[in-house]
């Protein structure tokens, strides 16, 4: 029994520690060799296989969840359009911000830029702006990352974004998933198979003519027109406006009817009650004297009520002229009309 072995092992301490280093010397070659083979290192795929399997999954898909669209031209001819759903729910900062982008009108907005980069069976980048990522600095959210192909990620700084063409879990370094495609992921092998020159750009012109929000389907545009021929040709702003005087016009002078008929009503409550106060705070004398009350009360009456019902159709025309003051639609003729009225009285 050698130096340091026991009555069940021979050999000593030293020795066996040394048959695993030998025995991982030949695995090494052995994994080299079909390295050189194949392509494929055995270790490298056993590790990232099991990366693969701690990695989590996508959200489900959610059609009330935002969506956006890309329309794709190669060299100038229309390729197709993407859908791209948003996990605004998930990462609200980074996918707010490539929604932002895709808005018509944005300082920094995605459509008309062009894919600048492209790495085949990896991933296209586009949209570089350096006025969309002035003060923007994006946190990484591990709970999405380039797993599959279909993936739209937003750089870290906010200047560009990438769409993977495959599984780049190395994109997760720069870019933050934000959303996937929905619907034109058949444009993806045709993009991925675009010729590139030597610093990796695209030999033909890859353009995002337009961009903007939409729903699952990307059929919004459909949607608006029908809507549009729905509601007839498009007015003017002077007849819009003109309509909503007169909508507004109309609903002052509702206000003020209702208004001055709840007056008049209390009135005549007011005047009812304070008759009947009278008439029993002072009893009558003689028959002679209520008879002469009343063919008094009979007679006043209708000169009562007409005069009342002048005094209140004038103050509706008063009220009405300066409700058509207030609103500027007061007309021309009508102010030659009084003056002139006013010049003919004068002159009687």
């Amino acid at each position: 029994m050698g130096k340091g072995g026991t009555k069940f092992v021979g050999d000593s301490v030293s020795v066996r520690q040394k048959a695993p280093a030998n025995d991982t010397v030949r695995n090494i070659k052995r994994n080299l060799d079909k390295f050189l083979e194949t392509g494929v290192h055995p270790e490298i795929e056993r590790m990232r296989q099991e990366h693969a399997n701690q990695l989590p999954a996508l959200p489900d898909l959610d059609v009330h969840r935002p969506f956006v669209f890309l329309d794709i031209a190669v060299a100038g001819k229309p390729l197709g359009r993407l859908v791209v759903e948003l996990f605004e729910d998930v990462v609200p900062v980074a996918a707010s911000h490539f929604r932002n982008r895709c808005m018509p009108g944005s300082s920094g907005g995605i459509a008309g830029t062009s894919f600048h980069k492209l790495l085949p069976r990896y991933a296209i980048y586009g949209g570089m702006s350096s006025r969309a990522g002035d003060g923007v600095r994006l946190q990484p959210h591990t709970g999405l990352r380039a797993v599959e192909g279909g993936l739209v990620a937003v750089a870290l700084s906010g200047q560009d974004f990438a769409i993977a063409l495959d599984r780049a879990l190395d994109l997760d370094r720069s870019h933050q998933v934000v959303g996937r495609i929905h619907r034109g992921r058949e444009l993806l092998d045709t993009l991925g198979d675009l010729r590139t020159l030597p610093d990796d750009s695209p030999v033909q012109r890859v353009v995002v003519t337009r961009a903007g929000p939409t729903n699952h389907l990307g059929n919004h545009e459909d949607l608006e027109e029908a809507a549009a021929a729905a509601a007839g040709p498009p007015k003017d702003a002077a007849t819009r406006l003109q309509e909503a005087s007169e909508e507004a016009r109309a609903a002052v002078m509702d206000a003020l009817s209702e208004g001055l008929r709840l007056k008049r009503k209390a009135d005549a409550v007011a005047d009812d009650e304070g008759g009947g106060a009278t008439a029993a705070a002072g009893p009558s004398t003689s028959g002679r004297v209520g008879s002469v009350a009343a063919g008094g009360a009979s007679k006043g009456a209708p000169a009562a009520s007409k005069g009342a019902a002048a005094a209140a159709q004038q103050a509706r025309n008063v009220k009405a002229k300066m409700l058509d003051s207030m609103l500027g639609d007061l007309g021309n003729d009508d102010e030659s009309t009084s003056s002139g009225s006013e010049g003919g009285d004068e002159g009687s």
